[in-house]
């Protein structure tokens, strides 16, 4: 199957090749000497050159290299051939309105080039034509009807290359959108926390009297638990809200895209019949009844070319169909054949509405309708030659596919409109995601370390001042790396080493009473393999914190088998608390998108969680610029019962 950009292209090209052919069949059909004929065949092929050049592009939607000497080149060809032709040339001088519509830019100046080539048409038909009225049904009936359809088409194709390659940058414009969102709430409702707690802590330091440090470190304490908090709460709001911001839609492209179609319908259907009626000996009474059937006409036809319901086609669309064909049909009983002939655009419409095999039996025949009432009735609008009938066939056949192109293009802007949207909020859903994770692994740690080390700087503070101060400071580092962090998660992803997670997770386990052991000797890893694991490492140790009331803990990190492995084990887990929620199933994404497992187990009040990672060759730029190789001697620290709320 054909993609929607290469079916733009098609059509462009066919719809410019048909509009040619009757160009060549005017030169043909003209009274000139042979060498003239020669003559003006030469200049048609040359216009048609210039005008595939000119219009029809590629993907990228740019013009064409020296496209100034070919829109120049092209004009003098046009130029010429009005001067030297004149009776015949007037449907090429809507090529020139098409380049000039697709080349000249900003768009006010292009659609005064259009009105000039559309005047100076008119002109020249002022001097092989009788009337007003013909000269002006040759300026609007050919040369405005298809510089329309012309430039409609190859915009088309343009339009369809640019939604094709915008559509992931639109996606990154809402995922920016949401994240500059998500940043102000982070900021709202966790930053100014921890500034709060920074400034408190600070206060306490410079505080001399006991009772007034105990004060502001309770209100920093207090304010640390609210940040935890709001951190979840934060992180559980954009793991499964809806996405905040508009749709993706471009109503402009499809107002454009419609206005387009319904002028090229409008000039196609009404200047043949407004010059017929204008030039036409008849009663006011019939003069009425004439524009009131082509207007009725017009009208269903535009409702069938209307994009709606699930399958593009309007409502009442076979009521609509049926009653277009007995308004084309009908009136022939009145009207002679060659004043009323509007039978000859019912195949733009089956080829829209109707489906499958029934598309093509019913389109094909009325394509070539004037053979068929040729043979039949004898009775034909162009004249019984080969030639006529093969004019005939191409003038209804490039209408009908002009017709079609704007209705497909119309209903492909929409579904690709539609895709854009969805690609967005799947985009912003993944970014959300992503928030929640990062929010979860990197500060839902930072701020229970804050908690943890508040907690015990204010026992400590009326036992041993000195000590409480060291552990209060420790937690004003972490409060600091808590504000940096959130910059780094609304920013993008920041990333942890496992080296000095190791380190960092000895320290804050043995403030808290943990007798820690273990031995932790990996390779080399890459950036991701090394913050996956730390990763692993941090939620883990987050987690002994709020659910173990035990005194030992166990990492450990080695190489078996071409895979890593860590493992964190611990004791005293309480009853029927074992750690659920979107903490694992953070740390199990994160290594799945590495190659690497995640495994957790509670057996007789201890707790393991063990997380692999196969290794693979490196190249160097991919290294992690240190590996682990430690004995994690086994100590212990006497320190107060952890009071860190399970609130999660």
């Amino acid at each position: 199957m054909w993609s929607a950009y290469r079916l733009a292209r098609f059509v462009a090209i066919v719809v410019s090749v048909g509009f040619s052919y009757g160009g060549f069949i005017g030169i043909f059909r003209s009274d000139d000497p042979a060498t003239a004929k020669a003559l003006g065949c030469g200049l048609l092929v040359g216009l048609l050159l210039m005008h595939l050049y000119n219009c029809v592009r590629m993907v990228d939607g740019r013009r064409p290299k020296a496209w100034q000497w070919t829109l120049a080149l092209q004009a003098v060809l046009t130029g010429a051939g009005l001067l030297m032709f004149p009776s015949t040339w007037y449907g090429n001088t809507g090529f020139l309105a098409a380049a000039v519509l697709l080349l000249i830019r900003p768009a006010g100046p292009a659609w005064a080039g259009f009105a000039v080539i559309v005047l100076a048409q008119y002109l020249s038909g002022l001097e092989v034509r009788p009337t007003v009225w013909d000269a002006a049904y040759l300026a609007i009936g050919h040369t405005a009807f298809v510089g329309i359809a012309l430039y409609g088409v190859a915009r088309f194709a343009d339009l369809v290359g640019d939604l094709e390659k915008t559509r992931t940058a639109l996606a990154d414009a809402e995922v920016t959108r949401e994240r500059l969102a998500f940043a102000h709430l982070l900021n709202e409702r966790v930053g100014m926390s921890l500034q709060e707690v920074v400034r408190h802590g600070e206060s306490v330091r410079r505080t001399a009297e006991v009772p007034a440090a105990r004060e502001r470190l309770a209100e920093s304490l207090a304010t640390a638990r609210s940040a935890l908090a709001d951190t979840r709460s934060v992180a559980h709001a954009h793991r499964d809200g809806a996405p905040t911001g508009r749709r993706v839609a471009d109503d402009l492209t499809a107002s454009v895209v419609m206005g387009l179609g319904v002028a090229a319908v409008l000039l196609m259907l009404l200047t043949n019949p407004i010059k017929s009626i204008l030039k036409a000996d008849e009663t006011s009474g019939e003069a009425v009844l004439y524009l009131g059937l082509v207007a009725v006409f017009t009208a269903l036809f535009l409702w069938c070319c209307w994009i709606g319901g699930d399958d593009g086609r309007p409502r009442f669309w076979r009521t609509a169909l049926a009653a277009a064909f007995v308004v084309a049909l009908a009136p022939e009983l009145v009207f002679e054949r060659s004043f009323w002939y509007l039978s000859i655009f019912l195949p733009a419409l089956t080829l829209v509405l109707l489906r499958g095999w029934l598309r093509w039996a019913v389109t094909m025949p009325l394509i070539a309708q004037d053979w068929v009432t040729l043979a039949l009735w004898d009775v034909t609008l162009q004249g019984p030659t080969f030639v006529d009938q093969t004019y005939q066939v191409v003038w209804v056949g490039e209408r009908v596919l002009v017709v079609y192109g704007f209705v497909r293009m119309n209903r492909l802007t929409r579904e690709l409109q539609h895709a854009r949207a969805e690609l967005a909020r799947t985009e912003i859903a993944r970014e959300r995601l992503r928030f929640a994770r990062d929010l979860h692994d990197l500060l839902g740690f930072s701020l229970s370390v804050i908690v943890l080390k508040s907690e015990l700087a204010f026992r400590l503070l009326d036992k041993d001042r000195a000590r409480a101060e060291r552990e209060l400071g420790d937690g004003l580092e972490a409060a600091r790396q808590a504000l940096a962090d959130i910059a780094a998660v609304a920013a993008g992803y920041r990333s942890v080493r496992l080296p000095d997670e190791v380190e960092s997770a000895r320290a804050v386990l043995e403030t808290a009473g943990f007798a820690v052991n273990g031995t932790v000797d990996t390779p080399p890893l890459t950036a991701e393999q090394s913050n996956a694991l730390a990763t692993v490492l941090r939620e883990g140790v987050t987690n002994v914190l709020r659910h173990s009331d035990g005194r030992s803990c166990t990492i450990e990190a080695g190489v078996t088998g071409g895979t890593v492995r860590l493992r964190l084990r611990n004791d005293g887990v309480r009853t029927n608390d074992v750690p659920p929620g979107a903490g694992l199933d953070n740390l199990r994404h994160r290594l799945q998108a590495v190659g690497g497992t995640l495994r957790s187990e509670a057996v007789d009040g201890s707790y393991e969680l063990t997380a692999e990672i196969p290794l693979a060759p490196l190249e160097p730029a991919q290294i992690q610029p240190s590996s682990v190789a430690m004995r994690i001697a086994s100590t212990r620290l006497r320190a107060p019962r952890r009071t860190i709320a399970d609130d999660r």
